[in-house]
């Protein structure tokens, strides 16, 4: 019978309950299966204990440390209700042993890696230790192998190359002369002379790859945390697929650019035995994951993956003298291959004018030191010209057996990414022609595998969910738009106002303010960005058509349900600035949308003009607007005839003002939105630095009701028109207006005269100037109406557009 080897992760492993649910799979299989089973620390140990080394070597106390990792395997230890004193001392015993390997690291010295990889050994060596314990005590006679023992490799510690042939004959054996069930410690070998290394990180894959091969098993089962290996990483694409059948080069293509769920090597051993491997779920031990062998399957998808490698760095060398300089490429890998530098992809150009590599970033200082001497003389022949480096770029490799001989896989590739303005750095297609690879910006790397996957496994379905919060004035006009224009391209599936929710299949728009009202049930903010019926669903969308500062401090908790956000509420946007970034952060962790055209100028693209100056890389020297719709109808309609009260009634009535004008006449509004245009240009402001002119009288209560309020302002009337005869004596008009220098942030009523750009605005139009580097004499202007629930309704409806054909 042959043998099938198991390999269980940290994460299989990461406390008591995990350890029993792997000793019950094992249970459930070693009565009708010869086993061999590989292990890996219990799940943060290995970074639990690089700290301690790390402490260790700078000298630092490292009591609590090592505390930590006594507590979490006593811990496990105690809740399996493992009882025997010989078993304690044996762990005590380690536990000694590693006190000891850390007195011996060089406080005075960097840590080495021959060092570290002592103190990883811990963590496998306990891990094994308690499984095999467990597993004894749970009639499952079973033995820890230290894999030390038969795992020979060269000493390039970290990292260590395995010597096959002496380890494949060891394990084999060792194996002759045992009978029991063997827990085996993963990650680890050593040297001929028996100093312990580690073969990298994740390494324990790659020892069941070792023990697969050197026992010619059956089968390699690498069980994990997730349900196999996804058509991409689930982090960034939340509705990623299982892929059923991969062949060992489709797996290996995917796990170097990046695909966690399988260590690189591993394939190696496997494919040279023919041995397949599974990919299996500890928790859903029932999902088939993935299957990986010489040849898998087939489907309609010629691509089967696209995975993503992030923070790496780009080297570029290039010069006309190198066009047909002999050995250049040869020279370079010796170079760097000599330091143990590894190059991730390789592009040249056609002419050989040029040639670029990718590595990671550590590696980037010694690279180009090595280079700059290995090339001395061609650079000061000027044969070569100064060796650059790109940094924060990310990797990825769309992959599949399908592609080979297969028109037309790099253009939909490179037509998707060009749709959506995706700039492509580098490109390397391998000579097999199922991995196409390029390089892009760090920045882009969420859209790009997005759209990537949508084009290859998501075609024709692109369906939002749309969660709408707040039918006032704006939620209202929304629904009428909808309503009026195609309803069916519309699925709402949520309305809710402050006190009431409705959650149905599909609300018509035309009903959901009457079924709201009728049909509503007490508003429940969890409930209502809770998960969806379908939990298959991709996008789902969030509007919040509020004024609620409660509402948008849960922006991040609507990001972290996997829900994108529309807003025409200011306030998230000019909370703490902390707050400011971490929406942007999540939402970019995330690969979701967060969209606030309208937080400033309405309908009018004021911040979509904004980015487009910065990204085309002008520079932002001053930001000046009226960015009051409502200030602008109030001073413009202002003309001395009529008193200044009973126009703000009139705003009011017509629905151009907040429900409350007093949020208009404090300036606060105004505040709010040339914070956000100076923070999109970079600057790190609070609301508080920025410098307003309230409107209010300040001898007006500020407790009063709205109706009181706009009633008692009439006897403010005189103030307001001696403010206006002054201006006109002057031949100038008043205008609210918003500025930002670079520096300093402004609002307030000034009078301004001819010569002003301001002078000429008319009506409730939003007028902003922005003077910029390139539009330094002749600043560019945006104007329009920037008020009223029509025109901001219409710039959310233009948000949802982009944001569905941004995941198209």
């Amino acid at each position: 019978m042959s043998y099938i080897v198991l390999k269980f992760g940290g994460s299989s492993l990461a406390d008591a309950e995990k350890v029993k649910n792997v000793s019950s799979i094992i249970k459930s299989r070693n009565n009708d299966e010869k086993l061999i089973i590989i292990v890996s620390a219990l799940n943060g140990v290995t970074n639990d204990l690089y700290k301690l080394a790390d402490l260790s070597a700078k000298g630092d106390h490292i009591i609590t440390q090592f505390d930590l990792i006594i507590l979490k395997h006593i811990k496990c230890i105690e809740e399996l209700s493992i009882d025997s004193r010989n078993f304690l001392l044996t762990v005590n015993k380690y536990f000694d042993q590693l006190k000891d390997d850390l007195s011996l690291i060089n406080k005075k010295q960097k840590l080495s890696l021959k060092s570290l990889d002592k103190i990883y050994s811990y963590g496998e060596l306990l891990s094994a230790s308690i499984l095999a314990k467990y597993l004894s005590s749970v009639e499952i006679k079973s033995d820890m192998l230290d894999s030390r023992l038969v795992v020979k490799t060269n000493n390039n510690y970290g990292f260590a190359e395995v010597q096959f042939e002496k380890t494949y004959d060891n394990i084999k054996k060792y194996f002759n002369n045992v009978e029991i069930l063997q827990i085996v410690t993963g990650f680890i070998g050593s040297t001929e002379n028996n100093e312990t290394t580690t073969i990298g990180r994740n390494g324990s894959d790659y020892t069941a790859s070792l023990f697969g091969a050197a026992m010619n098993a059956k089968q390699i089962e690498i069980w994990t945390d997730v349900n196999g290996v996804y058509s991409a990483n689930p982090n960034i694409i939340r509705n990623a697929k299982v892929i059923p059948f991969l062949n060992y080069e489709e797996a290996m293509e995917l796990a170097h650019a990046g695909a966690e769920i399988l260590f690189p090597p591993t394939i190696i051993p496997a494919l040279s035995r023919n041995i397949p491997i599974r990919v299996k779920n500890t928790f859903k031990p029932n999902e088939t994951g993935t299957f990986i062998s010489i040849d898998r399957k087939r489907n309609d998808n010629n691509v089967v993956g696209v995975s993503s490698l992030s923070n790496i760095s780009l080297v570029r060398l290039q010069g006309a003298g190198m066009v047909g300089m002999k050995g250049l490429i040869a020279r370079i890998f010796s170079v760097l291959a000599e330091k143990d530098i590894n190059i991730i992809l390789v592009a040249q150009s056609f002419s050989e004018h040029s040639i670029c590599f990718a590595i990671n970033p550590e590696s980037v200082d010694g690279a180009l030191k090595i280079l700059k001497f290995e090339f001395n003389y061609e650079i000061e022949n000027q044969n070569i010209d100064k060796i650059e480096i790109e940094s924060n770029l990310s990797l990825i490799a769309v992959v599949g057996e399908g592609m080979r001989h297969n028109p037309g896989v790099s253009g939909r590739v490179f037509s998707t990414l060009g749709k959506f303005n995706i700039n492509v750095i580098a490109i390397s297609q391998g000579s097999s022609e199922r991995n196409i690879s390029f390089i892009i910006s760090d920045n882009d790397i969420g859209l790009a595998v997005r759209v990537l996957h949508m084009e290859f496994f998501e075609k024709n379905n692109y369906d939002f969910d749309i969660y709408l919060l707040g039918v006032g004035l704006i939620g209202s006009k929304l629904l009428d738009i909808i309503s009026k224009i195609n309803p069916s391209n519309y699925k709402i599936k949520r309305i809710g106002s402050s006190n009431k929710m409705l959650i149905s299949n599909n609300i018509d728009p035309t009903k959901a303010k009457n079924k709201l009202i009728k049909n509503g049930v007490p508003f429940d903010f969890e409930e209502f960005i809770g998960f969806a019926d379908n939990q298959e669903l991709k996008n789902r969308v969030f509007i919040d058509c509020t004024s609620s500062e409660d509402i948008a401090k849960k922006y991040i908790n609507i990001l972290d349900k996997g829900i994108s956000i529309i807003t025409a509420n200011k306030i998230a946007n000019t909370l703490e600035q902390e707050y400011y970034s971490s929406i942007r952060e999540k939402a970019k962790n995330k690969n979701l949308h967060f969209f606030y055209e309208t937080n400033v100028g309405a309908g009018l693209p004021v911040i979509k003009t904004l980015r487009s100056l910065i990204s085309t890389g002008d520079k932002i020297l001053k930001i000046q607007g009226i960015l009051s719709g409502t200030l602008s109808y109030l001073f413009n309609s202002f003309n001395g005839k009529k008193s200044f009260s009973s126009i703000l009634n009139d705003a009011k009535s017509k629905g151009f003002t907040e429900p409350d004008p007093r949020i208009d006449l404090s300036g606060i509004d105004v505040a709010r939105k040339i914070l956000i245009l100076a923070r999109e240009c970079g600057a790190s402001l609070e609301l508080s630095d920025v410098k307003i002119e309230n409107l209010i009288p300040e001898k007006l209560d500020r407790d009063l009701s709205i109706e009181k309020f706009l009633y008692k302002m009439n006897e403010f009337d005189n103030l307001f028109l001696d403010k206006y005869n002054k201006a006109k004596s002057q031949n100038r008009v008043l205008r609210y207006i918003a500025s930002w220098d670079g520096n300093n942030a402004i609002v307030s009523l000034k009078s301004v005269g001819e010569e002003n750009p301001f002078y000429n605005q008319n009506g409730r139009e939003n007028f902003i100037l922005f003077k910029t580097e390139r539009y330094r004499d002749v600043p560019l202007i945006i104007k329009g109406h920037g008020a009223g629930s029509s025109v901001t309704a219409a710039g959310i409806l233009n948000d949802l557009n982009d944001c569905i054909n941004l995941s198209k």
